[in-house]
């Protein structure tokens, strides 16, 4: 009787214990469910301590420890606090890893990891690479878990694609899925390689069922991580007869000369800028700038 009174309870306490860790309130991460789980009493006891001990540290950093990973732009990502905190205090990721104390960083990659690591890949590929030796555990440790569900959406994908292969919805998720994951770098050697030319025989199926400037703007980039300049300069033809007055034309020929070392053939293309007054993002002009000088 003692026996089924005790497993009610510590069924209820792994109930708690999951719930509490699903909505935060406990800040431990996912996994340690199975310790309570696995190890009776004591198991709920550790969650506890590392919770409260997570949870000091947090309150005795310094005012410009960081809440929550906020992404601003494509370019750049900061680490703000809680609204209710001081404005002012906004750190750089770079910062909340090299200079916060060990405290805030843990504080940090805890909360991405409660959160959604999955809109945090740059953070979390920069903290791998941290001094801090139980940070990076964190951090390569949520990177191999998003890459094992990477993985597994793909095989998803390769299944649906050889199943509906003329399906222009299918095709377009598969080649954004895959083009994500090339673009955040989640791919390295080999593994790379062939997804690299998986993604270069899907975009040319959109393109020759009529692509859009976003389509021959990833197969140019993809053509040139690859080195297929040849492929590339065919792509950026094709891309003239569509998509000549667009400043996004004119940046991929500049990337494309850039990586070929034609310096003059660069000189040559701002001076078309220029006469055929094309119309210019602040993100375009900087670039044009930096070719200038």
């Amino acid at each position: 009787m003692w026996y089924i009174v005790l497993l009610a309870v510590h069924l209820i306490v792994c109930l708690l214990t999951f719930l509490g860790i699903r909505s935060h309130l406990l800040k431990v991460h996912t996994y340690m469910f199975f310790v309570v789980l696995f190890l009776p009493f004591w198991g709920a006891l550790i969650v506890l301590i590392l919770h409260f001990q997570i949870w000091f540290e947090a309150d005795d950093s310094i005012d410009v420890g960081v809440e929550k990973l906020n992404i601003e732009s494509e370019l750049y990502k900061s680490v703000t606090v809680d609204e209710k905190k001081v404005a002012a205090s906004t750190v750089p990721i770079e910062e909340a890893l090299v200079i916060n104390s060990a405290n805030e960083r843990r504080a940090i990659i805890m909360d991405v990891l409660n959160d959604n690591p999955k809109e945090y890949i740059e953070f979390l590929q920069k903290a791998g690479n941290n001094e801090d030796t139980e940070v990076v555990h964190y951090a390569v440790t949520a990177m191999v878990e998003i890459s094992k569900e990477n993985d597994y959406r793909l095989q998803n994908f390769e299944r649906e694609y050889a199943a509906h292969p003329e399906d222009p919805a299918v095709l377009e998720a598969y080649a954004d899925f895959l083009w994500n994951c090339l673009d955040q770098n989640l791919m390295q050697g080999q593994v790379e390689v062939l997804n690299r030319e998986l993604f270069s025989s899907l975009i040319q199926k959109k393109i020759a069922a009529g692509g859009s400037i976003t389509d021959y703007a990833r197969a140019i980039e993809n053509d040139l991580k690859r080195k297929q300049f040849t492929l590339a300069g065919e792509n950026l033809r094709q891309m003239e007869t569509v998509y000549a007055e667009q400043e996004d034309y004119y940046l991929l020929r500049l990337q494309y000369l850039a990586s070929l070392g034609r310096g003059a053939d660069i000189q040559d293309v701002l001076k078309e800028i220029d006469e055929q007054h094309i119309f210019l993002s602040s993100k375009a002009k900087e670039v044009l700038a930096f070719w200038k000088n």
